[in-house]
């Protein structure tokens, strides 16, 4: 009998796979860097490779396997399993991948985008399996998320429901975003963008450990920022408060618009820490007035970094 699913994460850097028995147990995992230049052949046969490798380490055949799902950091078709767009993997526009992966490896495939499958996995196993409704968001490099709505993933007409990091929240800060737009939430509060005001302001003379605890400009990051907003540095508070009032503002926005009061957050520039969280709590709740009468819930992923990854063996039918 065909009793497990494969679930896959194609990061930019890195992809994860997991094979997993009918009830959702991980019985082997693997993990291999990905070369974004490789052509959309290339990346199919490395996939392949990378699967069959991880079933012969479990002693599993392919033909005891019901589906393989795999998320991507892209714009994807669902329906026609396509990939419609990804920034940092340009060969793979307008590829039919998932037919593509189905020729390789005999077995039905499904695809989707690697934060509607984290917020699948989110809530099928995760902080939000008690809700029919929820929003899932990841606040990391980029900020994306995913919408479940009366118990289901919703992707919208064109496959990008979900794309709160392009939600405009401000007309006046911000940097250029992939998007093409200055002032979505992405410009300002992502963790490239936030790393990109705290170099400003100290290449405006600000003093600050973030340089010291980097080592040096091209080094800053959020890894940086957090350790220097944990010891008290003015300047990382000054790039954190300013990322959580437009978090906050997002948060909001999406609560007016699907009248959907439970959030569920991940994502690296989280681990700043719990003073981060309630400062775009608090943001959030001074423009909130939905919050008066049905307060949010804002519940921390539970299912960390392999979140895509499950709900991408979650995608399987």
């Amino acid at each position: 009998m065909k009793q497990y699913t494969v679930g896959i994460d194609i990061g930019c850097s890195n992809t994860f796979l997991a094979v997993f028995d009918e009830k959702m147990n991980a019985v082997g995992k693997l993990h291999r860097a990905t070369d974004t230049e490789l052509t959309p052949e290339q990346l199919v046969s490395s996939i392949d490779s990378c699967v069959r490798d991880l079933l012969n380490r479990t002693g599993i055949s392919i033909d005891d396997i019901r589906g393989i799902g795999a998320a991507f950091p892209s714009h994807i078709d669902f329906k026609r399993g396509t990939v419609i767009e990804t920034c940092n993997m340009p060969t793979l526009t307008n590829i039919p991948v998932r037919d593509l992966l189905e020729q390789s490896l005999n077995c039905p495939v499904w695809i989707d985008n690697d934060a509607n499958a984290a917020a699948l996995a989110e809530h099928k196993l995760g902080a939000g399996r008690r809700f029919d409704d929820m929003i899932y968001v990841t606040v990391s490099t980029g900020i994306g998320g995913g919408l479940i709505l009366n118990g289901k993933l919703y992707r919208g007409i064109h496959g990008a429901a979900g794309e709160i990091g392009h939600m405009f929240v401000s007309d006046s800060i911000g940097y250029q975003c992939g998007c093409g737009v200055t002032g979505c939430v992405q410009s300002i509060s992502s963790g490239l963008s936030m790393a990109q005001y705290a170099i400003n302001l100290i290449k405006e003379g600000a003093d600050s450990s973030i340089l010291r605890y980097a080592g040096t400009f091209s080094r800053i990051d959020m890894i940086a920022v957090a350790r220097a907003f944990r010891d008290g540095d003015e300047v990382a508070r000054e790039v954190m408060t300013r990322g959580a009032e437009y978090l906050g503002r997002m948060f909001h926005s999406l609560y007016q618009i699907f009248d959907i009061n439970v959030f569920v957050y991940g994502g690296g520039v989280i681990k700043a820490g719990e003073e981060f969280v309630e400062m775009f709590k608090k943001a959030y709740s001074r423009y909130s007035q939905m919050e008066l009468k049905y307060p949010a819930l804002f519940l921390p992923a539970e299912l960390g970094d392999d979140a895509a990854m499950i709900g991408a063996a979650l995608l399987v039918q």
